[in-house]
């Protein structure tokens, strides 16, 4: 596979501002390619499965990228707090507050495909006691209620 720069999708400033901050707390490196990876999650507005970002930002770079690389990115994207993982979709989607750590909630719509990330400190609260009345130690909870977003359900 031939290496060529790590070029991306238009990313807008405050994005960008929140990507390098993230990764300085963290002291961690945020690479060309792993911007160009988050840069496409943003511009495309919607999840993305990997095979469809490895397909953006081939297309956008005209050269092959490998599969475990683009997971690669997606991994670290994640664990730096900036991407998500939909469970049910198999897909990624940008972080909509990256600025703070906080459990994974979304609201999925089964028709035009609209995701919501909601933060509810309350939903949280209650899955922990949940967890704990049963002796459980959650490592992630993620929620995903998928249905009809309020333009879907109006026009049924």
């Amino acid at each position: 596979m031939t290496r060529g720069p790590a070029t991306s999708a238009p990313l807008p400033a405050k994005w960008r501002q929140l990507a390098e901050a993230c990764c300085a707390e963290q002291r961690v490196r945020l690479t060309p390619a792993r911007l160009a990876a988050y840069a496409e999650l943003i511009d495309a507005g919607h999840p993305l499965s990997a095979y469809e970002l490895i397909a953006l930002l081939e297309q956008r770079q005209k050269r092959k990228i490998a599969p475990l690389t683009v997971y690669r990115h997606l991994e670290f994207l994640m664990r730096v707090g900036l991407v998500h993982r939909l469970e049910s979709m198999q897909s990624y989607l940008p972080c909509e507050h990256p600025d703070h750590a906080h459990e994974s909630q979304y609201l999925l719509c089964s028709s035009c495909g609209q995701v919501d990330e909601l933060e509810s400190k309350r939903l949280e609260k209650l899955l922990h006691r949940i967890a704990d009345q049963h002796g459980f130690l959650p490592s992630n909870a993620v929620v995903e209620v998928t249905g009809l977003c309020g333009n879907c359900a109006q026009s049924t």
